[in-house]
């Protein structure tokens, strides 16, 4: 591709340029002259688009241009090419139909990574939720090749998946990542909190926690390997494991509510005696803020978190997939807290403490202490900059 692709090879040259400038400082001005030539030559191609048919090409440089406009300005994420990106993925995928090869899987599985990514950090909350929803739509009618070797003819049973770099195994899972980015950060945002856009926010927040929480990785059987000697299949469902989790910990934390219809628990009231007190009839928490979660639900975002770190501390430093480990560390960080006393809170007839926890939800063990857990993510990020 970037034998015949003027954009494609200025941008990966430039990037790289970009990378090297953390080391070499002179190289940042060859990087920037790269980028605004790279983005000339886009302009040119956007220029001569006959009609709707975009090129695999065009959509690789607006990927790339997307993912890497940090590396040449940290305070550049992106905004600028959200947008305009959006509307040449609706003409490229209008020009595909229904089936696509292997290329144009890989295409489409690097915008949904670079587009979760932004959801997070850039463009209007609200039209990007929505734009997620309507893709998400269009790629679970799409037939997808999923293996270098087309598969078209296979059976589906014999037909194999060929680990995307950047979505792995599941692009739905990012798919809806991206959208609990942008429903959070919708639901922070300054505009008008009326009781019909909190109503859909409830009722968005609810519906991902579902898919999160129904998401279910195909048989390992069917899994091709994906032929790099540091990086295996276990650390690629690792990765995906922790994306899910995350995504569930920041819908959770974000919307409280959710919580609150997975648990009751009993109300203590005071007569007067300290040494009597009686509990009320169970009865619902309502929450209006994070610092109003009850001891069992905080404690239990409190083991998700750890939980995640778990995950990624068992993908070896030298895995391909550490690079994608960022976002979900930096969702776990916010949560790496010290446990709430219970007192008398969940525990069961025998005394002992009941955790709150979901049965879709596996949670690991862990051993970490606060001040370890945040040593473990400080660490894996300053591997992540290397």
């Amino acid at each position: 591709m970037m034998a015949y692709s003027k954009p494609v090879l200025l941008l990966l040259q430039a990037s790289s340029a970009a990378l090297l400038s953390g080391q070499h400082p002179k190289m940042r001005l060859k990087a920037l002259s790269l980028q605004s030539e790279a983005f000339s030559a886009v302009r040119t191609e956007i220029g001569n688009l006959q009609g709707p048919i975009v090129s695999d090409e065009l959509m690789i440089s607006s990927i790339i241009a997307g993912l890497t406009s940090a590396w040449y300005d940290v305070n550049d994420i992106g905004t600028s090419h959200v947008l305009g990106s959006q509307v040449l993925l609706s003409l490229w995928l209008t020009s595909k139909g229904k089936y696509l090869n292997y290329q144009e899987t890989f295409i489409l599985g690097a915008y949904v990574y670079w587009f979760m990514i932004s959801a997070f950090a850039a463009g209007d909350p609200w039209q990007s939720f929505h734009y997620q929803e309507a893709l998400q739509q269009t790629v679970f009618n799409l037939e997808m090749c999923q293996d270098i070797v087309d598969d078209t003819d296979a059976p589906k049973d014999l037909k194999r998946i060929f680990p995307h770099p950047l979505t792995g195994f599941s692009m739905q899972l990012f798919i809806t990542i991206g959208k609990v980015g942008s429903l959070c950060r919708l639901s922070h945002s300054e505009i008008d909190q009326s009781k019909g856009l909190q109503d859909f926010l409830r009722e968005k927040a609810q519906s991902l926690a579902s898919e999160l929480l129904d998401l279910t990785q195909s048989p390992q059987s069917n899994f091709q390997d994906p032929q790099d000697s540091q990086t295996t299949i276990d650390d690629i469902l690792g990765v995906g494991e922790a994306y899910r989790c995350a995504g569930l910990l920041q819908i959770y934390a974000t919307f409280p509510h959710l919580l609150q219809q997975e648990a009751r628990q009993p109300v203590l009231k005071d007569y007067g005696n300290t040494d009597t007190e009686e509990p009320s009839e169970t009865q619902t928490f309502r929450y209006n803020s994070s610092e109003e979660f009850a001891p069992l639900q905080h404690n239990f975002l409190r083991a998700l978190a750890f939980h995640i770190v778990n995950l990624l501390e068992t993908i070896p430093a030298t895995s391909g997939t550490r690079v994608l480990c960022g976002l979900p560390v930096l969702i776990a960080g916010a949560w790496l807290v010290d446990e709430m006393n219970t007192n008398q809170l969940g525990l069961n007839d025998c005394g002992v403490r009941r955790p709150f926890k979901y049965p879709q939800l596996r949670l690991v063990e862990s051993s970490y202490s606060k001040e370890s857990a945040r040593e473990t993510v400080r660490e894996g990020l300053r591997r992540h900059s290397e």
